[in-house]
């Protein structure tokens, strides 16, 4: 029951993260807005998703391994930021990190607090 569960959390995180891929290339935002806001918004999930506790195991399979594992991204994170080295700007190489990581502290926090 949990793999299943795993499985369909996590495809259909994938799914959502891919459609906002699509949807930030629709508006012709560079590539790495689409990282930054799906890893942004899994952090604030993840700050929600510490307070589900119908069963723990069974939605932490589902939530927050499957969905939100396959929504956010690290690898993908990492690999924009070579990205940016590689295309010298050097801007987005101090900016897109720092954010990030700020972003994704402060959100966790913030929804963990107000939940």
């Amino acid at each position: 029951m949990i793999w299943l569960l795993l499985a369909i959390g996590g495809g259909l995180g994938a799914a959502t993260r891919y459609g906002v891929v699509l949807w930030m290339e629709h508006k012709e935002q560079p590539y790495y807005v689409a990282t930054f806001i799906v890893n942004s918004v899994g952090s604030l999930l993840m700050g929600v998703a510490l307070h589900i506790t119908v069963d723990q195991q069974l939605s932490t399979a589902f939530f927050s391994t499957g969905f939100l594992g396959a929504f956010t991204t690290f690898s993908t994170f990492a690999f924009d930021t070579v990205k940016l080295i590689r295309e010298k700007d050097f801007r987005g190489v101090f900016l897109y990190p720092v954010l990030t990581l700020f972003s994704g502290i402060i959100l966790v926090t913030l929804a963990y607090q107000i939940i």
